[in-house]
């Protein structure tokens, strides 16, 4: 399909809105994600060195779910400008059709649904299987490490307790340090000056700590044994760290061609609904972008956010019914496409007259 001069610069001018609008979208959900794990990592559930790496890689699933809506409101701002300011009326002036017309935006479209279907089926599942990783990984991290500043953190189901007031970026070097030990001989009380806390190549851990005392005994009791040490070392041994998920959204989507379960087979027709989505929103926003002389250039944007919110919402309902086994597998989701595709071909039917002829 060969584009001419006309064709390259409403190509160029819809590619110029969507990547705009794209970028403007995902900064709002990076923003919103941000702030999440930000907390997560400010209540000392995440570490602070993961959370740059785990918004990056959750923002490309984001993608998958952008792409449709951005590429709908990229055409409808692109047309509405052009009827704005008479250019489309110029175009038709000159024997402009609409063939040729939507002969750029069906390229746009072809392209997209390209993209959105490599989000949809290989990058947003395995950055999602990533990020996942990433979040237990450093949850498990966070529950066995010792130290937080400022905090006294359980470690080994309540049969340790350690605090110490300061704690390096990298977590290796520690200020002053308190601690209570449970073990066979009783309960141990630990004091240092400072202590480091560093990490094998194996993966075992030590805690050393230096100029510190110890106290063992039985609470209630006089009878304690009090030792001063210049260094005390003792190996920290963590259990191994398994990863697991079961959540569909990350599995590689050759598994769920292979499964007959129903809830994969609905999560494979939500991804194949990605890239057909983006080519049924550019055939649906071309048409129903068209402006009179005097309406406002962003009057349709509200109806085809309408008509999006609609066709998203009702790919929700289809999925959660195909999932419990409510719909035929063979239906899937391709109802809700034909839908989509009616009121597309009805709009394109309404604009060129073709009802009236």
């Amino acid at each position: 399909m060969r584009l001419g001069i006309l064709g390259r610069y409403l190509l160029r001018e819809a590619a110029g809105a969507l990547v705009a609008v794209t970028l403007v979208l995902l900064a709002i959900m990076i923003s919103a994600q941000f702030a999440r794990y930000l907390a997560q990592a400010a209540g000392g559930t995440l570490p602070k060195n993961l959370l740059l790496s785990v918004v990056a890689l959750t923002s490309l699933q984001y993608l998958m779910i952008l792409i449709p809506f951005s590429a709908l409101m990229a055409v409808m701002l692109t047309l509405g400008r052009l009827y704005k300011d008479q250019e489309i009326a110029a175009m038709n002036g000159c024997g402009v059709g609409g063939g040729r017309l939507y002969r750029p935006f069906l390229m746009l479209a072809l392209g997209m649904a390209l993209l959105a279907g490599a989000f949809s089926f290989q990058i947003g599942p395995w950055a999602g299987r990533q990020a996942d990783f990433l979040l237990k990984d450093g949850r498990w991290l966070v529950q066995f490490n010792p130290f937080e500043a400022g905090r006294f953190k359980e470690v080994g189901g309540g049969r340790a307790m350690f605090y110490t007031d300061r704690v390096d970026d990298d977590g290796n070097q520690l200020g002053m340090v308190f601690g209570e030990l449970q073990d066979e001989d009783g309960t141990s009380a630990l004091t240092a000056r400072s202590g480091r806390y560093t990490q094998d190549a194996d993966g075992s851990r030590h805690l050393i700590l230096e100029d510190g005392w110890r106290f063992q005994g039985e609470p209630g009791k006089g009878e304690y044994d009090i030792t001063h040490y210049k260094t005390l070392t003792s190996r920290i041994q963590l259990p191994e760290f398994v990863y697991k998920s079961e959540a569909r959204k990350v599995r590689p989507t050759l598994e769920l061609l292979a499964s007959r379960d129903p809830a994969d087979r609905a999560e494979w027709h939500w991804r194949l609904a990605s890239p057909i989505s983006v080519f049924l929103m550019i055939l649906i926003a071309v048409p129903l972008s068209h402006i009179a002389p005097r309406q406002g250039r962003y009057g349709k944007l509200v109806i085809g956010i309408v008509v999006y919110l609609l066709y998203s919402n009702l790919l929700t309902f289809g999925q959660t019914y195909l999932a419990k086994g409510k719909l035929p597998e063979a239906l899937g989701l391709w109802w809700i496409h034909a839908l989509a595709g009616a009121l597309a071909l009805a709009l394109i039917a309404k604009r060129e007259g073709w009802l009236r002829r």
